[in-house]
């Protein structure tokens, strides 16, 4: 009898076992991923489900990719293979500082990522795009190249908006995706001004912020909306985790191709090909080399045409439409939109072969 229960318990747990749906996800960065287990939260999502996510952390309090891309730990992580998903989170500042964003984030992000294919080449590498500083200002950081700062931010938004373009630059480089956790918090903060997402110290994340950014991660690993899954209501009251749900599914699933979850670039050796985002229509003409801006409804903004390197190679403040030529070398660019009036931005990769 005894044998016959424990092997009726053996089966049930191994079609338990069968049923479910894992997920390995190694993650590399530093506290913005384990304030709050982060990792777990994102598990804790898929409750009532037959769905797990498995993760490995190695995340040291202030870690920067390219101190990942040196450590033996991280690298023997890698090398493990088997991995899922690999998720890259940058020190919080770097990402907003020139000379940390060309000269340490691009080349340790493209070490990390070679790594990984090496050892994993059906994983998806993550950039874990992170979030400005509460009221945005001056970041300055020396990690032995000397002393190198941030332009002053006026505000969190345009913080974030620079934080933003180095995480889809190095996705785009790379042919990786972007987890768009910091720009989830900049629409919910400029929707909902009474929620706060920072901690005390204006940096770290508070338990809302956290939950966000699992619900993006959500939206990210298994490719479907956060809304309706589960939450934790002696830390969340009902009607803000749902909130959060929604806007975590809409920055995701709206831009899809920003994420580069989605193939959809201008190609300028193909003739009368447009492609249509919020209120700009990008076109290409492949007689001349130029792409045509159209400003839908005269909206005031600041557009950037920048180089996988970070090379700015040209800038305007436009309020019509607009006619820029790339007459540089073959390659992947970024057209960056950012309303002077409004919450608008926009960022498209294009090719020119």
């Amino acid at each position: 009898m005894k044998k016959t229960i424990l092997f009726a318990i053996v089966l049930s747990l191994f079609k338990i076992s069968l049923a479910q749906e894992e997920i390995k996800v190694l993650w590399l960065g530093n506290s913005y991923t384990f304030v709050n287990n982060l990792p777990e939260m994102v598990n804790e999502l898929s409750f009532g489900t037959d769905r797990i996510v498995t993760s490995e952390l190695i995340c040291p309090g202030g870690c920067t990719l390219f101190q990942h891309a040196e450590s033996p730990n991280s690298l023997n992580a890698i090398r493990k293979g088997n991995w899922d998903y690999v998720v890259l989170q940058e020190q919080s500042q770097l990402p907003s500082i020139d000379y940390y964003r060309h000269n340490a984030m691009r080349p340790a992000y493209q070490s990390l990522y070679d790594s990984i294919m090496l050892y994993n080449p059906e994983a998806k590498v993550v950039g874990y795009m992170t979030w400005g500083r509460r009221y945005g200002g001056q970041q300055c950081v020396d990690f032995g190249d000397g002393l190198y700062c941030s332009a002053d931010f006026a505000d969190f938004n345009q913080m974030q908006d620079t934080m933003s373009i180095a995480y889809c630059e190095n996705a785009y480089a790379t042919g990786s995706y972007v987890s768009p956790v910091g720009d989830a918090w900049k629409e919910v903060l400029n929707l909902h001004n009474k929620i706060v997402l920072h901690g005390p110290d204006e940096s770290h994340p508070n338990y809302y912020g956290s939950y966000l950014a699992a619900c993006v991660f959500h939206a990210v690993f298994w490719e479907e909306s956060p809304i309706g899954t589960y939450y934790d209501s002696s830390y969340i009251e009902q009607t803000k985790a749902e909130f959060l749900q929604n806007v975590a599914n809409d920055v995701f699933f709206n831009n899809l191709e920003k994420w580069n979850f989605e193939s959809a670039v201008v190609d300028t050796t193909n003739a009368n090909e447009s492609y249509y985002n919020s209120n700009f229509n990008i076109i290409s003409n492949p007689d001349n080399n130029s792409v045509i801006i159209e400003n839908e409804n005269n909206i005031n903004a600041n557009v950037k045409i920048i180089s996988i390197d970070g090379v700015i190679i040209e800038e305007k403040n436009i309020k019509e439409d607009y006619v820029f030529h790339i007459d540089k070398s073959k390659g992947i660019y970024i057209i960056q939109i950012t309303g002077t009036d409004s919450h608008e931005y926009f960022v498209k990769k294009i090719i020119k072969r």
